[in-house]
């Protein structure tokens, strides 16, 4: 639970999307890309704001350059006369601004968790850039998943988040992954955008749901899966149940039942307050933890498939974990790579447990050298 409850806490940074209004005449005056600064005190964040039309509706993208995030999609987007409006449910975020007579500044608040932050958002006078991905709901067995698609080609590239997050946990990776391949992220059921799904939560349950979900989307296999933190957990489980469909495996700080084990045994490892942070998540997010033990008992037992590239990378700055917990954490890594034939183990000295926000590239470089062995090695 120590690094589940890590990626729990920074994913209420992140938000999902749907779409927005009817686009009249005043709309117009909006769509472009704008461009503003997230006053928050002592942290100040740079946010691009990009509107456009989409089938005769506005909808809006937000950008964060210095979290590595790109295309976080926003929930809904609306204007009446010269108030632009627009909300993020799973952040808790709503923004209202006024646009200037001379449509070239947009003056409001950005409230989020009962504060309010002054954001001012000016015209930068370029188009809104075209989206590559395309939010879809889609049946998983008597409820409905949130999945976010884009890219063409084969193997599909499968993007699972860590516990507690969802599809914009991958916005900057998706995104370049999309120019070149098709890939899809997704909110597990009770996540995000996604309806609550049957109990127990366990990694048997939420890889069948995938499995239904990618079949009724059409995005057929072979897959690479890619698995972050818990999420790693849930892709081996997921290979293990259908190893005739997937091509290969990138793990990225994935959470180990072995490191598990360990932290049982060892006070270092302890965190202090997991309750009280567990009893402010979601349902969906508490389902999930009530069944760690069992997902981890899944995952223990499940097999790699044959002859299919692996490559885990293993973070080791990270400010969260005590310097000894953490070479425990990269050695069981080690310990669990060494016995996939062919397995590569890669060590990340610069960053932090969110490598493809903090490192995007390298993530996307190895999620393409996998998919381009699977491709290869397609008979």
């Amino acid at each position: 639970m120590y690094r589940n409850l890590v990626c729990l806490w920074l994913c209420l940074l992140i938000g999902v999307c749907a779409l927005g209004q009817k686009v009249s005449d005043s709309s117009q005056n909006v769509i472009g890309t704008w461009e503003g600064t997230l006053d928050a005190g002592a942290a100040k964040l740079k946010l691009v704001l990009h509107i456009e039309a989409k089938d005769g509706a506005l909808v809006g993208r937000l950008d964060v350059p210095a979290q590595g995030a790109s295309d976080l999609p926003i929930d809904s987007l609306s204007i009446a006369g010269n108030t632009l409006k627009f909300e993020m449910k799973s952040l808790g975020a709503t923004y209202e601004g006024k646009l200037e007579s001379n449509g070239n500044q947009i003056s409001g608040e950005f409230r989020q968790l009962g504060q309010a932050f002054p954001l001012v958002f000016n015209n930068t006078s370029r188009t809104a850039t075209k989206g590559l991905l395309t939010i879809r709901k889609v049946a998983a067995g008597g409820h409905s998943l949130n999945l976010l698609v884009g890219g063409e080609g084969s193997p599909t590239i499968v993007l699972e988040a860590g516990f507690g997050a969802g599809l914009a946990s991958w916005s900057t990776v998706q995104s370049n992954l999309a120019k070149f391949a098709r890939t899809v992220s997704y909110d597990r059921a009770g996540i995000g955008q996604s309806e609550a799904g049957p109990k127990p939560r366990a990694a048997k349950q939420i890889a069948e749901e995938l499995h239904l979900a990618l079949q009724n989307a059409g995005l057929g296999p072979p897959y690479v899966l890619v698995g972050h933190s818990f999420g790693g957990i849930y892709v081996r489980v997921f290979a293990d149940m259908y190893p005739k469909e997937v091509a290969g495996m990138v793990l990225i700080d994935p959470s180990q039942e072995a490191f598990d084990d360990w932290t049982r045994t060892h006070k270092e490892a302890q965190r202090a307050g997991r309750d009280e942070e567990m009893a402010k998540a979601s349902q969906g997010v508490r389902d999930e933890s009530a069944q760690v033990s069992a997902s981890y008992e899944q995952a223990r037992a499940a097999k790699v498939p044959k002859g299919i590239p692996v490559i885990l990378l293993t973070a080791m700055k990270d400010e969260t974990m005590p310097e000894s917990v953490r070479k425990v954490w990269a050695e069981k890594h080690e310990e669990w790579i060494a016995k996939v034939p062919g397995g590569k183990h890669v060590i990340v000295e610069k960053s932090g447990h969110f490598i493809q926000a903090e490192q995007p590239q390298l993530v996307i470089d190895a999620i393409k050298q996998v998919a381009d062995q699977a491709h290869a090695s397609k008979p």
